[in-house]
């Protein structure tokens, strides 16, 4: 079941048990609170009564009992010595004007019933109507049974002193009223559950909707969030915790997002790495061919006694220097082919501690060739990074720089701010072949062959180690003077 008729039937089921459970306690206990409440008024009427009468003398008792009795319907019995006193109240139906009369009546057994010469009766309003004792329906003599019922009446009664002589006092109150009124709530319970239904139906309708429609909207942008689409985002309508679980989703999108971007990013990566894995697998075997394939053809004109190739004394040195130039390949093959695996721990150095003496024989072999040198150190700056991979790049970068700097050229490193600059002067590389001069094996014209000692690999090596290390890099031509600039920033 959804959560929207599930929230429902939940809401209006509790909502009309508590209904229920109202009217029933209602029902149930309003008739018992009333007549506590009501047993409490009596007691207080028959305490301050019975106060009233001990300080009171005999012929102020009926007087203080119609005063007691204007205080609520209640009938009051006297009883001192030989003396009764009763006062009974009724309510006289056969007014005609609309007004219910009440009657007070009072009687003293000390003169017979017969001739009631002491009755009195009282109306709410008048001090004396008549002195005939007369009580409903014409009877003429005292029987509170016949005015109220022991079961629908409650009693309070006291003991007082008056005048040396001990009493009792009895105050009955009828609850025919609570009767009525019970009746009266029994009438009108259906009415009342069926309105309280009719509330609890239209509540539980605006509360399912309420708690339902954020996470339905949460639900439908999570739909498209499954689906990757970029622009889905939950909407915060509120700061409760439906706004939290939508802030909370939105950042977990994001995140996601950002991790696929990353991995494909990566994915990339590693095709990337993986292509140039396999062209240097090829240009590597390519390279490879060759000797091998020149050593194994002399070696055979050789065995087989063929043309120039029986001279022995030629041959053999020719087989070993391509023996040699094949295991230096081989070497440097397997070094580049390492690069992305070497592990060496990072150290903060000074450029001019770090380079100084990696470049000394370059510097050398400059000298021997007559260039011109300018060894720059006085900017020199700490640089934090594996000093053996950063040693064998900037190895081959001078290398590089020595070996095709023009005769009688000049040579030069030097710092400038956050950056180490490699230049020499010599015939400009064009822009379009600059690219490829970071592929493996590749040689630009007859000056970079393999006569010339190079192999293809030197640049190739460089740029595998910076982009291990994550160091920006840029090799540029020269106008003035004309030549060559390879710029590492650190």
């Amino acid at each position: 079941m959804k959560i929207f008729p599930k929230t429902f039937l939940y809401t209006l089921a509790l909502l009309v048990l508590i209904a229920l459970l109202a009217n029933g306690l209602i029902y149930t206990l309003m008739p018992t609170v009333y007549t506590k409440q009501k047993q409490a008024d009596l007691d207080a009427q028959a305490d301050l009564l019975a106060q009233e009468l001990e300080n009171a003398k005999r012929e102020d008792i009926v007087g203080l009992m119609g005063s007691s009795a204007a205080l609520g319907q209640t009938n009051i019995v006297v009883k001192i010595g030989e003396d009764k006193y009763a006062l009974i109240v009724w309510s006289n139906d056969s007014e005609s004007d609309g007004v219910v009369t009440t009657y007070v009546t009072v009687t003293s057994n000390t003169v017979s019933e017969e001739t009631n010469s002491s009755a009195s009766t009282f109306t709410a309003t008048d001090s004396v109507r008549s002195n005939s004792l007369t009580f409903p329906g014409g009877s003429t003599s005292l029987d509170q049974g016949r005015f109220y019922s022991p079961a629908q009446t409650i009693n309070a009664l006291r003991s007082f002193t008056m005048e040396g002589e001990s009493g009792t006092l009895t105050l009955a109150m009828t609850l025919a009223p609570v009767d009525e009124a019970v009746g009266v709530i029994l009438s009108l319970l259906p009415i009342s559950i069926l309105l309280c239904v009719v509330i609890a139906i239209v509540f539980s309708l605006l509360y399912a909707r309420a708690i339902t429609r954020p996470i339905k909207a949460i639900s439908d942008e999570t739909r498209n969030m499954t689906l990757l689409e970029r622009d889905a985002q939950c909407k915060i309508q509120s700061k409760d915790e439906f706004g939290e679980l939508a802030a909370n989703v939105n950042r977990l999108y994001k995140n996601l997002l950002s991790t696929i971007d990353s991995l494909e990013t990566e994915l990339k990566k590693v095709a990337a790495a993986e292509k140039e894995k396999n062209d240097f697998l090829r240009a590597a075997s390519h390279e490879l061919k060759t000797p091998a394939t020149a050593v194994s053809v002399i070696m055979d004109n050789m065995i087989l006694g063929i043309g120039k190739y029986k001279n022995y004394d030629e041959w053999l040195p020719r087989c070993k220097e391509l023996v040699d130039s094949l295991s230096d390949k081989l070497r440097d093959i397997l070094d580049a082919s390492r690069l992305e695996v070497i592990s060496e721990p990072y150290v903060t150095e000074s450029v001019e501690t770090l380079f100084s003496e990696i470049l000394e024989p370059y510097l050398i072999i400059a000298r021997a060739r007559g260039l011109s040198l300018y060894i720059d150190w006085s900017a020199s700056f700490p640089v934090t990074a594996p000093p053996e991979l950063l040693r064998k790049a900037l190895s081959n970068i001078f290398s590089n720089a020595v070996q095709y700097t023009a005769p009688e050229g000049k040579f030069s490193v030097y710092c400038k701010g956050r950056s180490l600059i490699a230049e020499n002067e010599c015939v400009p590389i064009t822009e379009d072949q600059i690219p490829r001069l970071f592929e493996p094996f590749y040689r630009p014209d007859v000056s970079r062959s393999r006569e010339t000692g190079g192999n293809g690999l030197g640049l190739y090596i460089v740029e595998t180690i910076l982009r291990r290390l994550a160091l920006d890099y840029s090799f540029v031509p020269m106008s003035s003077p004309e030549g060559m600039r390879f710029t590492i920033n650190f």
